[in-house]
């Protein structure tokens, strides 16, 4: 299998490169984590960080698994500029382009961040992703913001409160973004929470939820293979009985 690879760069959407391999996308507001977490998810630092809104200026494109001779099963994962400030009008128009006419497309991953919830410019991605019928999914980023605020480990009580809090948020993100789940047939219900901060035993929270919902996009996650019983002799009636 290969390493996670850059394939290609677009700024428009009619300079992309065109292939058959399945894509998911990831986008979210400037400054929301979203290169951080692609790094953290693709084990590689293959897409550029920055404090400052807007570092991402381009559509770029990752390829995922595969082997050279087996190009069909890989995935593509686009890394999107970010929306809102330090965002750009023009990307705007070009990330809509993708998300309406990309026929390779499988899912859309909308970060949200963890502390500060659903915002004006995140509502108008949704309504176009409902709009376009592109099917999508909520991944609340900086989890950890909201776990560990200050970067100090709480106590056991403060945890359990915190990951209450947690888990409410991730309730009312899920219902400001479906608050009528029979309306909008694009949208996974499953709200993830992660983080690309490493936390307990040095794991990060959520990144393999988020690995494998991109598989199960793309059609490529692993199913168990059926494991067959071991043969057992056969051991005739008239011996038993006899």
């Amino acid at each position: 299998m290969q390493p996670p690879t850059f394939l290609w760069s677009a700024e428009k959407f009619k300079t992309m490169d065109f292939g058959g391999s399945p894509e998911v996308c990831f986008l979210g507001r400037s400054n929301v984590g979203k290169s951080s977490l692609l790094n953290a998810l693709l084990c590689k630092k293959i897409a550029h960080t920055s404090s400052k809104p807007g570092r991402t200026k381009l559509m770029n494109a990752f390829a995922v698994g595969g082997s050279e001779d087996e190009a069909e099963k890989k995935l593509v994962v686009l890394d999107m500029p970010g929306y809102g400030k330090g965002g750009r009008a023009e990307w705007g128009k070009e990330i809509l382009k993708y998300l309406s006419k990309r026929r390779q497309l499988k899912r859309a991953f909308l970060l949200i961040d963890a502390e500060h919830g659903v915002k004006v410019s995140d509502r108008q991605i949704l309504a176009l992703f409902k709009e376009h019928e592109v099917p999508y999914q909520i991944v609340m980023s900086k989890a950890d913001k909201v776990l560990f605020p200050g970067n100090r480990p709480p106590s056991p009580g403060a945890l359990e409160h915190r990951l209450s809090q947690l888990r409410g948020t991730m309730e009312n993100v899920r219902d400001a973004v479906q608050p009528n789940p029979e309306d909008d047939l694009n949208a996974f219900g499953e709200v993830i929470a992660c983080s690309s901060e490493k936390w307990i035993e040095g794991k990060r929270m959520g990144i393999d939820a988020v690995r494998f919902a991109m598989l199960q996009a793309a059609g490529l996650e692993l199913k168990q293979k059926p494991r067959l019983a071991k043969p057992v002799e056969i051991i005739p009636y008239d011996q038993i009985f006899g």
